[in-house]
């Protein structure tokens, strides 16, 4: 039967999402139709610039560590990838960045004054590494390129091998600042001229950004006043709440505020980065245009669809974690809940003060918990190439990371069909180039299947790649459960610039 409209896959988080449109006048007989939005960029290369922000805060250490011990599943999604037949072999540059960015004008208790800490300059050996720990050879960051032809292009130090130097970069201690500039940082990285990071950043490049962290983003300007920790008349008692209670608002009494200082009264609704935080942190937009706007407007990339942001946090309440307000002791140990109090106090010894309740935490592991990340995950969720959000407080970082590499694989462009076909030795489908004009039209030109084309290119065919394989009968975004793609044979032809391939097929 026709269908009068196909659905679109949107997002490239875990869950795929459909929206329904009209399908393109050239449909052929379908049961359904879903549009691949994993549209295939004809001048995308095999290249990805990997910055990872590790937080280096005092409670950090068991997630940082469980992040290093799961690298070699990341970096398996890239060696299948150069396994497969044929192969597609990767070309990373790999950065590390921390947290510390200093503390406003002031500066705070284990902070120094803004800009501070690392401040956004890559890490090339992390301030923990262990005894033997060598960098990358010439840079701060790391190259490897998959394709044994470039081999001598990777800038390995003797004797290690990649995991154990991507290690090395990423053991960047918890000792920094307690007031976090995760956003701050990784703009600092992509956008200032920063030395330690020439040549990072490629333009013709992925560019996939992994933030871990258990709390919020509190990025304010250098000139901020909020992290002085004697002014407690005007900020309050200086503990992590601070970031929270001026950077975001919540629905309360029917208008959206800033959370109170003092108990909410259960979870607080509706909450999202405040506009113009009054208390001097960045309002988001600063991030959020950087990586969704083109180059020409200010953004990081030409191309905005080149962007993909990931994010190893708590849950906001988009997440489906719960931001709540009690009067406790901010000196409980990490990981446990926090044990209300009263009256506030900030005089007394311990403080009995306003602190946020954790969003998630770890019941078999204590140490893996996390506040809700509101700032963070809205930038997060901003990314027009994709984004995906997996929980700190687990306490085995495995599926992230492979989530991870599955969809920066996915965005290199492997025309994966989310979608079962009838018949994936005949797949019935519509394959267009769609071409973005210098004058904001668009062209859209229809491709012949290479078996009924004559001999004619550019033409497509469906074929078999392991990196479309959905994982134990669980289908990610842009996963196929028949491990099918669509390639495009355009034999020596150029192509011209803005070109991304939509791909309908017909599923059950």
């Amino acid at each position: 039967m026709r269908r009068t409209g196909y659905c679109s896959a949107v997002g490239m988080s875990t869950v795929a999402l459909f929206a329904c449109a009209t399908p393109p006048l050239e449909s052929p007989q379908v049961t359904e139709w879903v549009q691949v939005n994993v549209a295939i960029p004809q001048k995308r290369t095999n290249k990805v610039d990997l910055l990872f922000m590790v937080d280096n805060s005092n409670s950090m250490s068991a997630m940082t560590e469980q992040l290093k011990q799961r690298f070699d599943q990341l970096f398996k999604v890239f060696q299948d990838l150069a396994a497969q037949s044929p192969p597609t072999y990767a070309d990373l540059q790999i950065g590390v960045v921390t947290s510390d960015y200093g503390a406003g004008k002031t500066g705070a208790p284990g902070c120094q004054p803004s800009p501070g800490g690392q401040r956004g300059r890559l890490q090339a050996l992390g301030e923990s590494a262990p005894q033997g720990c060598l960098p990358p050879v010439g840079l701060s960051y790391l190259r490897y390129d998959f394709d044994p032809a470039h081999a001598q292009t990777r800038n390995l130090p003797n004797g290690q091998n990649l995991v154990q130097t991507f290690t090395c970069m990423a053991s960047v201690g918890d000792s920094g600042c307690g007031f976090e500039h995760q956003l701050e940082s990784v703009y600092a990285a992509l956008h200032d001229p920063l030395p330690e990071n020439a040549g990072f950043l490629r333009d013709d490049a992925l560019l996939a950004v992994v933030f871990l962290t258990n709390e919020d983003d509190s990025s304010a300007p250098t000139d901020s006043m909020m992290f002085d920790k004697s002014d407690t008349a005007q900020w309050g008692y200086e503990s992590s709440y601070r970031q929270t209670r001026w950077g975001i608002e919540c629905m309360q009494n029917g208008s959206l505020q800033l959370p109170p200082y003092g108990d909410s009264g259960g979870p607080l609704t509706g909450c999202v980065p405040a506009t113009n935080p009054p208390g001097a942190e960045y309002d988001v937009n600063r991030y959020i245009n950087f990586f969704t706007l083109p180059k020409s407007q200010g953004g990081v990339k030409n191309d905005p669809k080149s962007v993909i942001l990931f994010g190893i946090d708590a849950p906001g309440p988009a997440e489906g974690g719960v931001v709540q307000t009690l009067l406790s002791w901010p000196s409980t140990t990490g990981g446990q809940p926090y044990t209300p109090c009263s009256p506030l106090n900030e005089a007394s010894n311990p403080a009995c003060v306003p602190v946020l309740q954790h969003s998630c935490m770890n019941p078999r592991n204590p140490v893996f918990f996390g506040d809700p990340a509101v700032r963070l995950n809205a930038v997060i969720h901003s990314a027009k190439g994709g984004s995906q959000i997996s929980s700190i407080c687990d306490d085995d970082y495995t599926n992230a990371l492979e989530s991870i590499g599955r969809l920066i694989v996915i965005d290199l462009g492997n025309g994966c069909i989310p979608g079962k076909l009838p018949d994936p030795s005949n797949p019935e489908c519509v394959v267009q180039d769609v071409i973005t004009n210098a004058d904001g039209t668009v062209t859209t030109t229809q491709i012949p299947r290479c078996d009924e084309a004559g001999g004619a290119l550019p033409c497509w065919s469906a074929v078999m790649k392991t990196v479309c394989a959905c994982q134990n009968n669980v289908c990610a975004a842009g996963q196929s459960p028949d491990a099918m793609s669509v390639v495009i044979d355009r034999g020596s032809t150029s192509v011209p610039t803005e070109t991304d391939v939509k791909v309908y097929c017909s599923t059950t």
